[in-house]
């Protein structure tokens, strides 16, 4: 990549999600709970936009590390952050992709950037070599280097009609 990251726009339901959860801090703010929108809600939201940006379609079946396909049958694994400096979190498992996009979701903008889009063996080798248990978070910057060294033919490319929605 080009060392900038391109940004998504995020729909109008996502903003009203983010206001939502701000309006139960706020009201249950002496708690001192965060409501945070993380974990599987985020995951989803990143595959959503990964089918709705990318031309890529489900699986058949769903399979562990594996997302979507790409037209010609290549697998894609989509990994997302709310957090501003956070990178790709993983868990042990079989499954591998050929592919890997990672989206940074800012939802106080309502975007959401591609900061990484390429071959996954990369960053999978960034991970602990022997057993391990629990999850592993990735730093950014890492996966940062890794994305400045993607050749462009390695891209998933969007889809034509989402050009102008990529700001």
């Amino acid at each position: 990549m080009d060392g900038k990251e391109p940004v998504l726009q995020l729909p109008e339901v996502i903003r009203d999600l983010w206001k939502a959860q701000q309006a139960l801090v706020n009201h249950y703010s002496s708690t001192r709970l965060k409501f945070t929108l993380d974990g599987r809600l985020v995951g989803d939201i990143a595959e959503a936009l990964a089918l709705e940006y990318f031309d890529l379609v489900l699986p058949p079946k769903r399979t562990g590390g594996v997302d979507a396909l790409t037209r010609n049958g290549r697998t894609v694994q989509v990994k997302a952050t709310g957090r501003i400096n956070s990178g790709p979190a993983f868990t042990p498992g079989v499954g591998f992709a050929d592919h890997l996009l990672f989206f940074r979701i800012d939802f106080t903008s309502n975007t959401a950037s591609v900061a990484y889009n390429g071959p996954e063996a990369p960053v999978r080798s960034l991970l602990p070599k022997e057993d391990w248990k629990g999850t592993k978070v990735i730093a950014l910057r890492d996966v940062q280097k890794l994305a400045a060294q993607v050749i462009r033919e390695d891209f998933l490319p969007f889809r034509s009609s989402m050009d102008e929605r990529v700001l």
